[in-house]
């Protein structure tokens, strides 16, 4: 028999507690208490917090109507504008009201039911991306992403999606509906560095913004989602399919044309031809991810770059190319070709182009240009590693294994820079990427020798500036200038020095250069070589890339083909040599700092023509007199002494000291003590030269001709001819 039903009490919640606190106890329902208050107070403060930051944040902010960093002008370095602006400001009153209709539809249906956030909408994208772990849906109204266009950067962040959710709410209490989207209009990013409605209109189809058709306007409205995946002028079928999907999302009262027509005319659309160079749009972005960096916010500014116009316009390279010019002393980027993810974040296996690296350490180690390597086979573990020709020539020099790019020499050089081949990776590893700091990839083994280490065609370039810069790498920037819409500067760029290699010698450093010289001469580098340009370089070679990095004095170049099956660097070699040529003409081209250890400094430094520096360099002088008293005759030798002694006289009296001790021993005169002169072996015959012969100088020489004729006949002979 069933029991009576049990009967709840009406307050539920209430009830729900006591059975809960009844079983828990007195002291669980205080901690409960005391955990939702302090919760509760946190949370208010975090959100004050917040609110205050943001709002200050928005406050010191300008106009919504002024302001976005894509109406920035930018200049190349001679001050010609990259690329025309591409803004038309537009009033809404002006707009087609059936584009603003189509917007509305697609991007934010409940624009005028909403105070700048879509509970709805957050709520579903939050719960996609706690599903996904990330941030793969937005949820945003137009509000919020004229905040994020104006205020913010594109990042998928927590962070930013809070801010651009308050930021919104600010923007819907400070303007009216009507501003907000008039705003939202005329900045939207639309592609091809296109602001707004009214630049897209003109730039895709040639015609002013209330002359659109249906058809072009649905395809517009499309690009909004993926400004570079719809990009009309590189994927128009993609463009023109994202306007079919906005036509099939509205209702059929909402064009008057049939749905089948206006699909006709999308898929036979033909967009307005570029009038632009496409290639400087990867310089503005590469510009634009500078500003960030700088943190540049707002628009209106003047913007001038390090970009080199007549570098960039004379080299014309393929879509599989990636090539960039860092001048090497300031770290201005003076140009890239190719897209900009290619030259700066793709990171692909260098090859030989690493080798330099290691050769370095190599020299520093105590090895030099003429060690001998052996070229035979060899066996590393499990790894049989084989030249590129596969033949081998028994021993070569250091020299000669860089110069051609040996595989197996420079295999077994690289397992000999530490006391083990585990211990040798890891040096070299250690060198590259914390010394160097060379960002990338680096295997575990000893086919890092070969250039398995994975990188860009930017962090190699800048790497190579420790070569003419014997170990310093300048930071490499874009931005030079910015200006402000009343022509005041208002940020300046100076060089500075990224990294200072301090444990590497300046003779090893030049023992590269003479090396990457020969490689361009001679080696597998011939054909980059340019007459008249002091270009220095290596080669690299993987399974899908092809490399050059080369310098001169004042440049630092690399050049990175993709593709399968490159049988040899030769792929990028010309492409370099393009841009070398053009060096010539747009570059400083200097020469590479030849560098004079002390040793040489000495050798080619006179004391005579310069003693300060010889002395200063840690020059001999006694042994450097030694060496030379007998160049000159002895009167001139004696007055190129004492010009000497009485430059460095304050400098180094010591120094004075030793030539005034090796005068006394060596620089006698003939008159006073001629034995010791002839003892000495001067040249008797040009002394007496020198000397004015009058009567008492005769008299002079007849008395020391008696008194040497008998031990030094040969010299008495001389004096013969000088006594009449």
């Amino acid at each position: 028999m069933r029991g009576k039903p049990l009967k709840l009490p009406k307050n539920k919640s209430l009830f729900f507690k006591r059975s809960l606190f009844a079983h828990c106890g007195k002291q669980a329902e205080v901690f409960f208490i005391k955990s939702f208050i302090i919760g509760f107070f946190m949370g208010m403060a975090i959100f004050f917090a917040l609110f205050f930051y943001v709002y200050g944040y928005y406050s010191d902010s300008t106009s919504i109507f002024l302001v976005d960093s894509k109406y920035n002008t930018y200049l190349f370095d001679n001050g010609e504008q990259i690329l025309s602006t591409k803004y038309k400001y537009v009033k809404l009153d002006e707009m087609p009201s059936e584009l603003i209709y189509f917007l509305l539809w697609t991007e934010d249906r409940e624009f005028y039911e909403h105070n700048g956030i879509n509970i709805k909408a957050l709520t579903r994208a939050a719960l996609t991306n706690i599903k996904n772990f990330s941030i793969v849906q937005g949820g945003s109204t137009l509000t919020q992403q004229l905040a994020k266009t104006v205020y913010l950067t594109n990042e998928r962040t927590i962070k930013r999606k809070i801010m651009d959710i308050m930021l919104a709410f600010f923007l819907e209490r400070s303007y009216t509906k009507e501003e907000i989207l008039e705003a939202y209009m005329n900045s939207v990013y639309l592609g091809n560095d296109i602001s707004g409605f009214g630049a897209a209109a003109e730039r895709y189809y040639g015609k002013e913004l209330e002359n659109l058709s249906y058809e072009e306007m649905l395809v517009l409205i499309g690009i909004i989602n993926g400004p570079e995946v719809y990009n009309p002028y590189k994927y128009p079928e993609r463009a023109k399919n994202q306007g079919m999907i906005v036509l099939n999302s509205l209702p059929n009262n909402f064009i008057i044309e049939e749905k089948d027509i206006v699909k006709e005319k999308i898929d036979k659309m033909v967009f307005y031809p570029q009038t632009y160079d496409e290639r400087y749009l990867n310089l503005i972005y590469r510009i634009k991810a500078e500003e960030e960096d700088i943190g540049l916010k707002g628009g209106g500014y003047t913007v001038k770059t390090t970009f080199n116009k007549n570098l960039f316009d004379s080299v014309t390279i393929d879509s599989s190319t990636s090539a960039i010019v860092i001048n090497n002393k300031t770290g201005e980027i003076l140009s890239f070709w190719g897209g900009e993810y290619d030259v700066f974040y793709s990171q692909q296996q260098v090859g030989s182009a690493m080798k330099p690296f290691y050769y370095l350490l190599a020299l520093e180690n105590g090895y030099d240009k003429d060690t001998t390597l052996p070229d035979q086979p060899m066996k590393f573990g499990d790894w049989a590693p084989e030249n590129f020709d596969k033949t081998y020539r028994g021993m070569v020099t250091l020299e000669e294994a860089l110069v051609d790019s040996i595989n197996i020499p420079s295999i077994y050089l690289a397992s000999h820079i530490d006391i083990s081949p585990q211990r040798s990776i890891e040096t070299i590893k250690n060198f590259l990427s914390n010394v160097v700091g060379v960002q990338g990839k680096y295997p575990n083994d000893l086919t890092l020798a070969l250039g398995t280490v994975e990188t860009s065609p930017y962090e190699l370039t800048k790497a190579y500036s420790i070569f003419p810069n014997y170990g310093i790498i300048p930071s490499p920037y874009i931005i030079s200038e910015v200006y402000d819409k009343k022509g005041n500067l208002i940020y300046k760029r100076y060089p500075n020095v990224e990294r200072k290699i301090e444990d590497i010698s300046n003779d090893s450093y030049a023992t590269m250069n003479t090396l990457m010289r020969k490689v361009v001469l001679e080696g597998t580098g011939q054909r980059a070589n340019v007459l008249d340009l002091d270009l220095h370089g290596k080669t690299g070679t993987s399974d899908l890339s092809a490399w050059f990095i080369g310098y001169t004095g004042s440049e630092v170049l690399s050049t990175m083909v993709k593709g399968e099956d490159l049988l040899s660097s030769y792929t990028a070699v010309p492409r370099a040599k393009e841009i070398a040529t053009s060096l010539l003409y747009y570059g400083q081209s200097e020469e590479v700092y030849v560098y004079l250890s002390l040793k040489s400094i000495q050798e080619s430094i006179s004391f005579f023509e310069s003693p300060i520096d010889f002395v200063s360099t840690g020059g001999n002088v006694v042994g450097y007199l030694n060496s030379v008293k007998f160049d000159y005759p002895f009167k001139e030798l004696e007055k190129k002494i004492n010009a000497a002694q009485r430059e460095i006289q304050y400098l180094y009296p010591d120094v004075v000291k030793e030539i005034e001790q090796w005068k006394k021993e060596n620089l006698t005169d003939f008159f006073q003590e001629p034995f010791s002169f002839i003892q000495n072996g001067y040249d008797l015959e040009s002394y007496l030269n020198s000397v004015i012969i009058d009567k008492d100088t005769q008299a002079q020489l007849r008395e020391i001709y008696n008194q040497i004729k008998y031990i030094y006949p040969d010299q008495a002979k001389i004096i013969e001819n000088f006594i009449e």
